[in-house]
């Protein structure tokens, strides 16, 4: 088994499509393998086809491997439900997602001190599950959870605190705390300016921000902010996409809201 799982250890190091086809053959010369080992490789393997966006494939491959794992339920297993639960909401089974995450997240708490970093992104997967079942009061204490975890373990300025902060701010804007989703965007935006720069996830955090603004009728910030949005996107070669569109329109109805303010 040493040699098994130094070959896994090598194939989960290399690029996507390569690691799929060494995980494969490992499936293929070891057909017999103990149901953890086995587990842990269709879990490598169910991260790589979600990380190439084949997501039915991934869904069925930590499927399989949460079944294997399930004897030892520890660690290993709560690593399979995080990503299953990811996966899902991938999939459009939020009920599912759910489910899955708040087990992972209930396994990891009694293996982890409260205070362990390895916590976050099952509570991060599982805040997001909450964000779309509309359960917003739980997914804010999530995310909060989770952005404390990582603020201890990467620093304040890292993106994993900017995706937090990010989720916090669209959060905020559905319970109606305009001034507090603001915020919250644009410290996740000052956070992906400094590391990122030009970048897709910059626009993304602009694209929010601007969103943000409208919604709060901040008509002109909103304007300013979308069109650096689009201008950022363009930057980084991408004109096209259903995000930009979105962010179009958004501009759209600020032009026509302040056009009516003129008027």
């Amino acid at each position: 088994m040493e040699n098994f799982r130094s070959a896994l250890q090598a194939a989960q190091s290399l690029p996507d499509a390569q690691a799929e086809d060494a995980l494969r053959g490992l499936l293929k010369s070891y057909p017999a393998l103990p149901p953890e080992d086995e587990g842990k490789l269709r879990y490598s393997l169910g991260v790589v086809l979600f990380q190439q966006n084949r997501n039915t494939e991934a869904r069925e491959e930590l499927r399989r491997s949460s079944s294997l794992l399930e004897p030892a339920s520890g660690q290993a297993l709560a690593l399979a439900l995080t990503a299953l639960a990811r996966v899902e909401i991938a999939c459009n089974d939020v009920e599912n997602s759910v489910r899955t995450g708040r087990r992972a997240l209930e396994l990891l708490r009694r293996c982890l001190p409260a205070d362990d970093p390895r916590l976050a992104p099952s509570l991060f997967a599982l805040s997001f599950g909450e964000y779309m079942a509309r359960n917003l009061g739980r997914a804010e204490a999530l995310n909060l959870e989770a952005k404390e975890l990582w603020e201890r373990q990467r620093g304040p300025e890292s993106l994993e605190v900017s995706t937090c902060l990010n989720n916090l701010g669209r959060i905020y804007e559905e319970m109606d705390r305009y001034d507090e989703g603001i915020a919250h965007h644009k410290a996740a935006l000052a956070i992906r300016l400094k590391v990122l720069g030009d970048h897709p996830e910059t626009a993304f955090s602009l694209g929010n921000l601007g969103t943000a603004l409208a919604s709060a009728g901040r008509w002109q910030e909103a304007a300013d902010t979308l069109e650096k949005a689009i201008a950022c996107y363009a930057r980084c070669g991408q004109t096209e996409g259903p995000g930009i569109e979105g962010y179009r329109s958004n501009l759209n109805i600020c032009k026509a809201a302040l056009a009516q303010e003129r008027a």
